[in-house]
């Protein structure tokens, strides 16, 4: 029976109006001819962990087992900072050791993780490992080269996370915050389906969000409401306008949910 070819996706915060994006897929290439690459997006805000974090959590179920997921999103590059391949759920995780699985970690997917040898790649340029790193590492995956002969096994609770990204319970209702906005316009926030219920209204930056809706068609033209995106998380939405241009909203901003019945707060 003929093998589907290897898959491949890529996130990186690279942009499209420089060359990184095509050498990446170069180096992928040169080692995988065969790999179908995928670019998830290339439009990660620079050196965004936690978007890169949401982005790779949100999106690898949607692909076929034994993917590999390449995400370059790498303030630390040249530095000490490891490199790692993880895999679990059937999938291959390839990043720097920087808190972009860190989403992964928190809901118990990751299985196992090894450092990457630096040696991997014959010339390692110190301003570009997602080429001369990662892309060979991602590569031998896709050939089928188990997780544990690119490196050295490391314990899952060795790898980096992120500061906590989840909502909290607060005197005043579930306080999160905004996670990212995206090209509509529309915020993600921490916010998670469970922690709507008993909805009452929402609050960003003094101004009350009251609808809650199922889908973007029954908000009015213009106006605002709440609902739960694809993912699972609180969306703050406006139809055919920019809830964050109506907002004056920015990644990072507090957002707070209350409920008819407040959920209980210890004192």
């Amino acid at each position: 029976m003929e093998q589907n070819p290897p898959l491949i996706t890529l996130t990186t915060d690279f942009g499209l109006t420089d060359p990184y994006v095509g050498q990446l897929k170069g180096a992928l290439l040169f080692r995988c001819p065969t790999a179908t690459l995928i670019d998830l997006t290339h439009a990660v805000p620079a050196w965004d962990l936690l978007a890169a974090a949401i982005t790779l959590h949100s999106s690898y179920r949607f692909f076929p087992r034994n993917t590999v997921h390449l995400i370059v999103v790498d303030p630390g590059v040249g530095s000490a900072r490891a490199i790692v391949a993880a895999q679990g759920q059937g999938h291959f995780f390839v990043c720097p050791d920087n808190g972009i699985l860190s989403l992964l970690l928190d809901e118990g997917a990751i299985e196992a993780a090894c450092t990457i040898k630096p040696a991997h790649a014959a010339v390692v340029s110190p301003t570009f490992h997602g080429r001369d790193c990662m892309a060979p590492a991602s590569a031998a995956l896709a050939l089928g080269c188990p997780i544990g002969e690119l490196g050295e096994a490391m314990a899952l609770e060795q790898l980096q996370r992120l500061p906590s990204w989840q909502a909290q319970l607060t005197a005043q209702g579930w306080q999160g915050r905004v996670l990212g906005i995206d090209h509509f316009g529309n915020l993600r926030t921490s916010i998670r389906a469970q922690e709507l219920q008993g909805f009452k209204k929402l609050e960003i930056n003094g101004q009350a969000v009251q609808q809650q809706v199922a889908t973007y068609s029954e908000i009015a033209a213009g106006s605002l409401a709440v609902l739960i995106d694809s993912c699972g998380f609180v969306e703050i939405a406006a139809n055919q306008a920019s809830a964050a241009a109506i907002i004056g909203a920015a990644i990072g901003d507090v957002v707070t949910v209350h409920s008819v019945h407040p959920p209980y707060h210890p004192k």
